[in-house]
């Protein structure tokens, strides 16, 4: 969860982790990073292979988003409960996502975890969500470039909003997040089966520790 542009420096990283750069934090210049190796024939079979899978495919191309989102609702605290473990959440413990309104258009986003053990050091990030025409996509940035598709898709919610799933149009990262740092097991297997359904790889979804975590305020 720490800076992408800190996470691209001195070291090689894999062909999906850039995209998960670009995608997620909108860090051109990451992403930049991994293109300049890249002939165009290449690039074209890669990005295909990003938007078309064969369970994705039969679940329709993208991943449907929740009917509606009352964003005052959504404000506020999450506790990640499980996820895909994109890199830039590796050894991250404790983790959390507060959100807070800015104006009527653009929510604060503040992402912290723990590295390691719950007593470990502090990673945080500081980021924005602007709001789209569609009240479940959100176009988040936390290096400053920001992307021109929304890449923060609400993909379910519970009616009282006690856990959501976020994603991307491209089913991955996934992240499970609740009001509170443990979820129900019924709620956890509602959740997977409702993935499974949408094309989602829920293999790759493993818990994320909350267990002896203390949690700063922000």
């Amino acid at each position: 969860m720490g800076k992408t542009s800190d996470a691209c420096a001195g070291r090689l990283l894999k062909k999906a982790d850039y995209t998960y750069t670009f995608l997620v934090h909108g860090d051109l210049l990451c992403f930049s990073t991994y293109l300049k190796g890249v002939t165009m024939k290449n690039y074209l079979i890669w990005f295909a292979g990003l938007s078309i899978s064969g369970s994705s495919f039969a679940a329709g191309l993208f991943p449907a988003v929740v009917n509606d989102l009352d964003l005052n609702q959504y404000l506020g605290r999450w506790y990640e409960v499980a996820s895909t473990k994109p890199f830039f959440q590796r050894d991250c413990v404790c983790v959390t996502a507060d959100y807070s309104l800015i104006d009527a258009e653009t929510v604060k986003v503040v992402n912290s975890c723990r590295k390691v053990e719950p007593e470990g050091e502090l990673d945080l990030v500081e980021g924005d969500a602007r709001t789209t025409g569609n009240p479940a996509k959100f176009n988040v940035s936390f290096g400053g470039f920001r992307l021109p598709f929304s890449n923060y898709w609400v993909v379910d919610l519970a009616d009282d909003y006690r856990y959501a799933v976020v994603s991307t149009a491209f089913r991955n990262p996934v992240w499970i997040l609740s009001r509170t740092p443990e979820l129900a097991a019924e709620d956890l297997d509602s959740i997977y089966k409702n993935l499974d359904a949408s094309g989602f790889n829920v293999k790759n979804i493993s818990p994320t520790r909350q267990a002896a975590c203390s949690y700063e305020s922000f």
